[in-house]
């Protein structure tokens, strides 16, 4: 996909092209430089596959390509990870800034970096939000004191609408995810046990498919029986009741770009309340899909899943009902009551039709991308109530 013989999840045309996005934003704020602190919009932007819990940093300019400035180990294998830069673009750090009791901080290295490539009058805008208070301090001391302009939420505005490239591999990611989740599924049964269930799933994101390498997925969920109201915790080391529901939840990622799911087992047959509360799930859930186009808000979605519940006796009156999912995972616009932001083409969300009732916790959940004329669902797994054997 370049001159190079080096793997990238995209051609350079399009990063550069996400870089002219960003710069254009970067102009109507008023910044003459932006230093990018986001993994997934260091991804975004230079495509370098390779998150590490080192403190890594890009300075985009607005005439020139960008730098990476990262440690030296990371560094040096940055091309390989799939990173479009020249060698020359990429800064490394020395080790000694990690693991060190000197009180030396890689934010001072950075930013003496950045003082050295712009002007003293530059006006520089910082994703705050990816820094703790001591790197904040440590970066604006050595940059000369002044407060930078708070630029947390700049790149991921030009993630929300994804190229078609990014959508190819978020139909991949759903690909791994589908048969992730059911191969959980069909670990659940009287007697056995919930981490059997969970190691399935985790075993079948690893794997992926013949032609589509899997990977380690963001999360893996499994709730249910006495359990269930505790919904972001991920399993307990217990064992499938007779009678009981159970939620699985999982994401799979494909070069990063997620997809998410969520299917309820129910070992032996359904009771009548559970089937009552999936038929509110599903009214909810196809007038998601009916309401998601360009065009309406995400407060219109929310209206339409609240619209469609009430006449089955459930009311969801505060909360999100998904997300905007991509890089970096949530990364846009919730689905909520409050949120008046427009929905157009090729955003992708992460929907959940959930109800906590009667101690028990129901979560279906899909991800469904915009077209020009409605909703695609990206995964095909039945939205039924599986039932499991006893």
């Amino acid at each position: 996909m370049n001159d190079r013989n080096i793997v990238q999840a995209f051609e350079t045309s399009e990063y550069r092209a996400r870089l002219d996005k960003v710069r254009a934003l970067m102009s109507n704020s008023g910044m003459d430089a932006l230093v990018v602190i986001s993994k997934a919009d260091q991804f975004y932007l230079l495509g370098c596959d390779a998150p590490d819990a080192s403190d890594y940093a890009v300075l985009v300019t607005l005439d020139d390509d960008p730098y990476f400035i990262l440690r030296k180990m990371d560094a040096d294998g940055a091309t390989e990870a799939g990173c479009w830069l020249s060698k020359d673009r990429i800064i490394a750090y020395p080790e000694s800034y990690v693991g060190g009791t000197d009180g030396k901080s890689v934010w001072e290295y950075i930013a003496q970096f950045i003082k050295s490539k712009v002007k003293a009058s530059a006006r520089i805008g910082v994703e705050v939000s990816g820094l703790g208070v001591f790197s904040y301090r440590k970066l604006v001391a050595t940059l000369g004191g002044q407060e930078p302009i708070d630029a947390s939420d700049l790149v991921g505005a030009c993630k929300v609408v994804k190229s078609e490239r990014e959508l190819i591999y978020m139909r991949e990611a759903a690909t791994i995810a589908e048969r992730a989740i059911l191969a959980g599924i069909d670990k659940i049964a009287v007697g056995a046990r919930h981490p059997d269930a969970v190691a399935a799933t985790m075993s079948a994101l690893c794997a992926g498919t013949k032609s589509i390498p899997g990977g380690p997925g963001p999360f893996v969920y499994l709730r249910g029986g006495e359990f269930a109201k505790a919904p972001h915790q991920q399993w307990k080391d217990d064992l499938f009741a007779a009678g009981q529901e159970y939620y699985l939840l999982c994401g799979a990622t494909r070069l990063q770009y997620p997809v998410a799911l969520a299917r309820i087992a129910h070992v032996g047959p359904v009771a009548p309340h559970r089937k009552h509360r999936h038929e509110a799930g599903m009214a909810g859930f196809h007038a998601v899909v009916d309401a998601m186009r360009p065009g309406a808000t995400c407060a219109d979605v929310a209206r339409a899943y609240q619209g469609a519940i009430r006449p089955y006796g459930f009311i969801k009156e505060e909360g999100r009902f998904g997300y905007s999912l991509g890089l970096g995972f949530i990364d846009g616009p919730s689905l909520a009551f409050n949120n008046d932001t427009q929905i157009v083409a090729n955003m992708t969300f992460h929907f959940e039709s959930t109800f906590i009732d009667r101690d028990e916790t129901y979560l279906l959940s899909d991800t469904v991308r915009v077209t020009d004329t409605g909703a695609e669902l990206l995964t095909t797994v039945p939205r039924d109530l599986f039932e499991r054997p006893v």
